[in-house]
Order: structure tokens, then sequence, then C-alpha cells
């Protein structure tokens, strides 16, 4: 076997980032090594927290004080409190089990682009990475005390395997032979193909592929039906998990999780047991709100806030700190923002269309507008960090600058070769006028206000474009190819090598009213090259200290940047301010041991670090 890692666990302290667009936020740099063969860095082990006696029952934390308690601001309503089904659509695991009730094997530090070993210790390839070994740690345990094994694994990703309606059954279909238990800590994946990036996309989940969330093979095993099981029944603790928290109670835009102090990683002194011993997730209303609840310190962790917001926060309240402790505030965020389009809806099937699209936008405008001045004009498709910056420069230099700034002259002569004809407002073909509706999340205000200004862009030019702000529709419309255009994030991958991010425009073009089965197979932007898709299939199983990669992504981005099935809008950031009334030791620009995102999975790190404040 050939070795990728082995360590002792531990957490990363991250010294701070060197600034690659200054005087905006510093991208966070990410590995240099390749990522198939991931190294998690070393560094002290975490300290070992004073033992306290443990609760008779985890439930009693659910009348924890509020210096014992931690809430974590969700902009989102919670629409579908009894599914914690993590494998089906609209299922509510993002209110605390994938952020803190559920552990990771590891975790991608996209600081430094390495790797924090969780529940695995190591995981190592052959030669040719079409076999690929995890070693688990021992004495991991569910929270009811059961093993967490190999047999789990194995249940999990067979189970995903046999059904095809489930989230990462493609995936399995297109990369597994099988998967073994060799022993109880021991798992090997039998790849149909080499994968040189397989631990690094699936088994920590990198940044656009979201790591496996594994189920107890003794509660599952008797489910009947896997993809109709909601996996909520607390009096029976379902949702079950291998976390630091249990989740308690579910409410009305609530979720109260509880402090688990029989939590395997602190029995096995592998990590300290969290301080907080009640967590609570909570949507309270529009920004306006959210923003004087912070204030009033209901909150200790907000998710992605306007600049204006945070300021006014400030003013009110010294006791919240941003990333950076002045302008401009927010933090790098790996997934670039775009514009996507329908490719198999008229008129945008023509790659001129599109082209035309992107023409008139203004990203300087939507920077200095949609995100107050807090983000950096880099149109890519990808995260504008150093670790991309060899591959960002295989872009064409005239290519690029393209995007840099409008062109409406060059956008007005694509339209008059197409038979449009400027009328009093708006560009019209055969009596009807060109018109566009751009679909946003509703609670994003992010995308809302690239939204907002791209129409505004839009109307000016003369397109009778529109913004229309869904729920939870907005992402079954993105499934089924039931739009037009929409702002979202959906290219996010790519950290520190091409492949994943070129990957989801890759494959054919799924059928509208039907949910794609997953890039290569077919995807969700409704867009289909073949010579494409057999380049980025290539780059797939080409390792990054190959000077074949180079070749092969430069072609895949000519196409991509001539096709333009999205064009890119902004390079995205977040402004994720922390409270320090009742808790400190928060990840910031000077302390970056992990990115801070309370929404996603890395969070759990975090929460071993925090500490309660000194009164």
């Amino acid at each position: 076997m050939k070795p990728l890692f082995r360590l002792p666990i531990t957490l990363l302290l991250v010294a701070s980032f060197v600034s690659a667009c200054a005087p905006q936020p510093a991208a966070p740099p990410a590995a240099t090594q390749p990522t198939e063969a991931p190294k998690a860095a070393e560094a002290t082990q975490p300290a070992e927290a004073t033992a306290e006696p443990a609760a008779a029952n985890p439930m009693d934390y659910l009348n924890a004080p509020r210096e014992d308690t931690l809430i974590i601001d969700q902009p989102y309503k919670l629409e579908t409190f009894d599914n914690w089904n993590p494998y089906t659509p609209g299922n509510a695991f993002g209110w605390g089990m994938s952020e803190i009730g559920m552990d990771d094997l590891m975790y991608l530090n996209y600081g430094d682009g390495k790797y924090i070993m969780w529940m695995a210790e190591a995981v190592e390839s052959n030669d040719d990475a079409t076999v690929w070994t995890l070693h688990l740690r021992k004495g991991i345990t569910w929270n009811d005390g059961v093993p967490f094994t190999a047999d789990d694994i194995v249940f999990t990703i067979n189970m995903q395997i046999k059904n095809d309606k489930l989230s990462n059954h493609f995936y399995w279909a297109e990369w597994l032979d099988k998967v073994e238990k060799v022993d109880d800590y021991t798992v090997k994946y039998t790849l149909k193909k080499p994968n040189v990036r397989f631990s690094a996309e699936r088994i920590s989940g990198g940044v656009g592929v979201f790591p496996d969330i594994f189920v107890p093979k003794h509660i599952w095993e008797t489910v009947e039906d896997p993809t109709t099981f909601k996996n909520y029944d607390p009096a029976k603790g379902l949702p079950l998990g291998t976390g630091a928290y249990i989740l308690a109670k579910v409410t009305t835009n609530e979720t109260i999780l509880v402090r688990n102090d029989n939590w395997w990683g602190a029995k096995t002194g592998f990590a300290k047991l969290p301080e907080p011993k009640k967590v609570v997730f909570s949507y309270v209303g529009t920004e306006e709100v959210r923003t004087q609840t912070a204030i009033d310190n209901g909150f200790d962790s907000m998710q992605d806030i306007t600049v204006g917001a945070l300021q006014a926060i400030l003013t009110q309240n010294p006791k919240w700190e941003a990333w950076f402790k002045d302008k401009p505030y927010a933090v790098p965020d790996p997934c670039a923002r775009i514009i996507s389009f329908n490719s198999l809806k008229q008129p945008w099937d023509d790659k001129d269309m599109r082209k035309m699209m992107s023409l008139v936008m203004d990203r300087q405008q939507i920077v200095d507008i949609a995100y107050e001045g807090s983000t950096t004009l880099a149109a890519y498709f990808w995260p504008a960090y150093s670790s991309m910056k060899p591959y960002s420069d295989l872009v064409d230099k005239e290519t690029y600058e393209s995007f840099l700034q409008p062109n409406l002259a060059a956008a007005e002569e694509i339209l008059k070769a197409k038979g449009y004809v400027k009328g009093a407002k708006y560009w019209a073909k055969d009596g009807k006028d060109l018109a566009i509706e751009i679909q946003v999340p509703e609670d994003f205000i992010e995308l809302i206000r690239v939204g907002d200004v791209y129409v505004e862009q839009l109307q000016k030019f003369g397109i009778n474009a529109s913004e229309s702000k869904l729920g939870s529709v907005f992402y079954d419309n993105s499934a089924n190819g039931n739009y037009e255009a929409q702002s979202n994030w959906f290219a996010c991958g790519s950290v520190n090598e091409p492949w994943t991010t070129l990957n989801t425009f890759a494959g054919e073009a799924a059928p509208i009213g039907q949910r794609p089965k997953g890039p290569p197979i077919d995807n969700a932007f409704r867009w289909s090259n073949k010579q494409y898709t057999d380049l980025v299939a290539q780059i797939g199983v080409t390792k990054l200290d190959d000077p074949k990669l180079m070749e092969l992504t430069k072609q895949a981005l000519a196409i991509l940047y001539d096709e333009l099935p999205a064009i890119p809008s902004a390079q995205s950031r977040k402004i994720v301010p922390f409270n320090y009334t009742y808790w400190t030791g928060w990840p910031t620009s000077e302390n970056y041991y992990i990115f801070p995102c309370n929404w996603c999975h890395l969070f759990t790190v975090a929460m071993t670090k925090i500490t309660k404040a000194q009164k």
C-alpha cells in the first residue's frame, strides 16, 4: 500500500494568510500538495477539558442557562421539521445535525488546504489509485453507545448503491466496484477506474461535494424504504449521530441540541468536550430582526449579513467581531457566484445569447452595490485563491479581460445579428420582447442583491428581466430544469485543483422535468459538450504533478468560456461575525484554525475550540 497520510489527531492553528488582492480580504491559501495525497497538518494535541460530572441525561441540558447556551443565527425558515433523512431532498439535517450532531471522517481546512483527521486515522491507496483503504479510529460510538464500525460505512454505501433516489447513488454507481469490511476498523474501496482524488472528494468531501453522512446500521437495516424514511423520532433518539450533540427539540423555526457528555471524542482523549451545554439554531426573521437580535446578545454566531447590518451591530454592541476587525470584514468564500442558464430553453440554447448576457453584466457594479465593496472582481468559476492561480492563469488573457467590464456595443451587435430590433424600451424579435426570469432563493440576501443589480442592468440595456424570489422550490427547479436562469453557486468545488468545479458542467444535459443523475452522467445546467466532457474525464484521472494536467485544463476552460452555460457574477464573501459576550476563541483572520462557517460540517472543529468568556 502507498500511504497517503497518517498522523496523531490534531487541530490546526493556522497563521494569518497573505492577501492576494489587497486591499480586499485575503484569499485563504489552499493546499500546495496534490489532492490525491492530502496530508493533515501536524499541530499540538487539543487540550483536555476539565472533567465535570456527566449529566444523568443529556436532556437535562434543555434547561441550561444563557451562559451555557450557544445560539446560532439561521437566515432560512425551517420548512421540513420532521424530515431528518440526510439522503432525501428537503431534509432538515442542516439545522444542527450536519454541523455538530454527526462527525466526519476528516475535514478540509480551507485556510491551508490541509486535512484534519477525525473519525479516520489514515487513508491509503495502491499505486494506480484503484483501491483505497480507510482506517478508522478506535473507540467511536453512536450516541446510543453502540460502536461505530466498518459495518456502518459498508451498509450506508451499499444502501445508496441499491437506491437511485438517494443522494449519492450516482457517484457510487459511477466509481465504486465494491466496498468491503476488512475488520471493524478497516474499510476497502475497490473502484471501477482510477481516481486519484477519491479521498479528497469523497472521504473528506472537499468543498462542493459534502462528505458521506453515515447512518447506524443497527437502526436503518430494519427500515423498509430508506427513500421515504424520515429518520425522526426523538423518543427513540432519532436522528442518531456520532457528534458531541444530540437533537433534543424541534419547534417552529428552531432546533435545540444538547451536549452528550459521553461523546466518544472526549472519552477517548481525542478532543476536548465542547463547553456549550445547549446549542440553539434559530430563525427570527428578516435581516433587520436578525441584526437587532444580535445587538441584544440574542445570537452568539451569525450567518452571512450585509456590511450595513454588521456596522449597525458593531456600533451598538462592541462584543461582536467579524473575520477582519475593520473593513472589508469578510472571509473569502470558496464558492464563486454565477448566473446559470437553462441551455435547453430558447433562446438560451444559443451560446451567442449567453455571451450577450455576459457582455451586459457590469461586475464591478455588482461588487460595489450588492457586496458594498466587500469582495473582489474576478471572473472565475472557482475562488480566486492563490492555490487556484496556476489554473486561473490558463484562461486566455483577452477572454478573461472581456469579463471585467461590460461591452454593450458588442452585446447589441449579437442581438442585431440574431434579428432583434431595439424598440422604445426593449429588444424584440417577431413582435415579442426579449425577456428573462432570474430565480433567486428568497432567504439568501447575497444572491438576491446580485440578482437585483443584474436585473437593473438588463432592464437598462433593454431586456425585460425580472427576479423571482423562491423558497425551497428554487432547488427543486434547479434539479428539474424549471428555470430560465438562476443566481446561484452551483459550480462550487475547486479549492486546490480544477477538476471538481469543471466536472459540474460535464455530462449530457438532463432532460427538463427529470432530476439529473449527477455529472458526468448528466448535469443540472442542461448543457452538454462531448469534447468538454471527455477532457474533464481525463483531468479526473491525471495527477496534479503531471504536466499534462495544465494542457487538458486549458482546453476545457477554452470550451467553457466559449460556451458559457453559466457566467461568473462575483467572487463571494461571507460576513460571519461572532459575539464574545458569552463565548471566546472564535476563528478569525488572526486565528485561522478553521473556516468560520456555522452552517456546515466544519463547525464541529470550532465547537471544540471555543471557551466560556470570563466575566
